[in-house]
């Protein structure tokens, strides 16, 4: 707890003057620009795998490029140093990159202030206030430094500077480097603990417990990510598809829209990927097998990936059994695995590359009435690409695992698309392999799967998505989710409210009662489930079909769900199939 002097303020505000951090509210905010801390989150990821000083150092690159700043550093406590408040300069970039290493050995710093404080501060001409400054060149017009927390107490703090009295910090810097803050703080505690576990070494039991601790806390921290990376990424998927509608007949609006559309589904992956990372570690990814035509999942998967492959010049072949092939399996997890493997033939297939996927499977017609037994449907993908290394080809399936070659691509991916793969295959009871002879020979990867079954089926009719209007009650802090998401449900003909508190969402009821409301769960003050407790309680919503929105993969497959007052859960953003089917739910109205 920072130490108060009789006047009520800290002792550094009345030895070196009070920071301007109001003045971060006060400055009109940048644009935030959320393709690049996507691409930051990418290369963030694969920092965890390196050491320390590569780890930091790469943190305030991307602090210092996030920021367009002058200089970025981290200070770290020197926790085994005489003095409680002595910081090293450990990793820095910038202007200031020839400082790595500098020791400040008093508390006269804006790290210390900024800890005391227990807040991210601003700093107006830091040079003038602390001494310790004064090696830094050329003048610093202004420092933003915000605490990275620890426990029991901070790990030290990250911070920016300018050197140009026409660059000012604002809100977004603040809080951009509060998240990279929060990265360094997991990063940190994960390195420690994989350090104390080795340091455990002699207990083998007590060292395996605790690296699994550590791969929980990574799994999870991860977690958090994806779950974050979602609030910006719903707005943006939403207000692309209004805006196509909304552009029908414009060639040259759509082609750009195309564009944008390709990107977003990318960084939609990446955050999926992330997140089904997170749902095989508290065994939430499951299958729900049922009746269908593997015929229907092969095609659902080539139309996610035939629009890259043209744009490519690829040649793209499938061949399919010339018969129906009824399988018992979860048909949109299996279109995952089939999905995931062709866009990964796509991505490291050159330009005019052939890319062949071939299903065998016997006809369910020659499977005897009394015989229940699963046959083996073989699906077998090759291309021409890059191929693997022999020595990648063994980790293939481990989180985070790529070639180097691959890592070197602008659309690499993370590394855990083919670990998901395999947690499903092997749901389905399943196997998985994949060849190569080395990089440049291509590569060939076979899924046996034993779900063919002898019921036949006719291929579904093509679907739509219409359905009847309804009055749609939206709840969610994030204005720009809920104003593109309202935009593309009232052009599809919806009576749309907003809210974003639980208190004006209760004030909007009074007068309008909604068919369905969609409730973001983690809201501040009244959160959604209180939320939905109270609107249970009103006649006027007694037959309104709550639907809970989260980005937290275990939250929407929780089993006590049902008694939160919810009638479904959905992953934020919601896809416009998964609200149709919401909508189709409704009764005639």
């Amino acid at each position: 707890m920072p130490k108060e002097s009789r006047s009520g303020e800290p002792n550094h505000i009345q030895r070196f003057g009070a920071p301007v951090t109001e003045k971060l509210d006060a400055r009109r905010r940048r644009s935030p620009d959320f393709a690049a801390e996507i691409e930051a989150l990418h290369v963030l990821t694969r920092a965890l795998n390196v050491s320390d000083t590569e780890m930091l150092q790469t943190l305030v690159d991307i602090a210092l490029k996030l920021c367009n700043a002058g200089s970025a550093g981290i200070s770290l406590r020197e926790r085994n140093a005489r003095q409680p408040q002595t910081f090293r300069w450990v990793a820095l970039a910038g202007q200031c990159a020839g400082l790595v290493g500098h020791l400040l050995q008093s508390d006269d710093s804006p790290a210390a202030v900024t800890l005391e404080l227990g807040s991210p501060q601003l700093f107006a001409f830091p040079k003038r206030q602390f001494d310790c400054l004064a090696i830094v060149t050329p003048e610093v017009t202004e420092e933003l430094v915000v605490p990275v927390p620890g426990t029991p107490e901070p790990w030290g703090a990250l911070w920016v500077m300018a050197h140009d009295e026409h660059l000012h910090f604002d809100s977004e810097h603040r809080r951009i480097l509060t998240s990279l803050a929060n990265f360094t703080c997991a990063a940190l505690t994960i390195k420690q603990a994989k350090a104390d576990a080795e340091a455990r070494a002699e207990d083998a039991e007590a060292a395996r417990n605790a690296l699994s601790a550590v791969e929980a806390h990574q799994v999870d921290f991860i977690a958090t990510l994806g779950h974050e990376l979602r609030n910006p990424l719903a707005p943006i998927d939403t207000a692309l598809a209004a805006a196509q509608k909304l552009a029908a007949g414009n060639a040259a609006v759509l082609s750009a829209l195309a564009v944008a559309n390709r990107q977003v589904r990318q960084l939609k992956r990446l955050v999926s990927d992330l997140l089904d990372t997170s749902r095989i570690r508290h065994g939430k990814l499951s299958v729900r097998p049922a009746i269908g035509l593997l015929g229907d999942i092969v095609k659902d998967a080539m139309a996610a990936v035939t629009e890259e492959a043209e744009r490519r010049q690829q040649q793209l072949h499938v061949t399919l059994p010339a018969y129906p092939v009824t399988v018992f399996a979860d048909a949109a997890r299996l279109t995952q695995v089939v999905s995931n493997l062709l866009s990964n033939a796509v991505k490291y297939t050159p330009t005019g590359g052939e890319i062949t996927l071939r299903v065998d499977a016997p006809d369910p017609g020659t499977i005897p009435e009394d015989d229940s037994t699963l046959r083996e449907a073989i699906i077998t993908l090759r291309d021409n690409g890059m191929g693997i290394a022999p020595d990648v080809l063994p980790h293939i399936f481990d989180m985070f695992a790529q070639s180097p070659s691959a890592r070197t691509r602008a659309q690499g991916g993370l590394g855990v698309g083919l670990s998901v793969v395999r947690y499903l295959v092997n749901a389905h009871r399943g196997e998985i392999a994949v060849r190569s002879e080395g990089e440049g020979t291509g590569t060939e990867v076979t899924v046996r799967l034993p779900i063919v079954c002898r019921t036949q089926l006719e291929h579904a009719a093509a679907t739509t998505h219409g359905i009847s209007p309804a009055r749609i009650l939206l709840v969610d802090d994030n204005a720009d989710a809920t104003e593109a998401l309202a935009m593309l449900l009232t052009l599809d003909g919806h009576e749309v409210k907003r809210a974003q508190t639980g208190l004006e969402a209760l004030s909007i009821v009074e007068s309008f009662m909604p068919d369905i409301a969609l409730i973001d769960i983690n809201m501040p003050g009244m959160d959604g489930h209180e939320l939905a407790r109270l609107l249970r309680e009103r006649e006027q919503c007694s037959s309104t079909r709550l639907v809970a929105l989260s980005g937290y993969a275990w939250a929407t497959s929780d089993p006590a769900a049902g008694e939160s007052g919810f009638d479904c859960h959905l992953i934020k953003p919601p896809s416009l199939e998964d609200l149709a089917d919401v909508l189709r739910g409704l009764p005639d109205h």
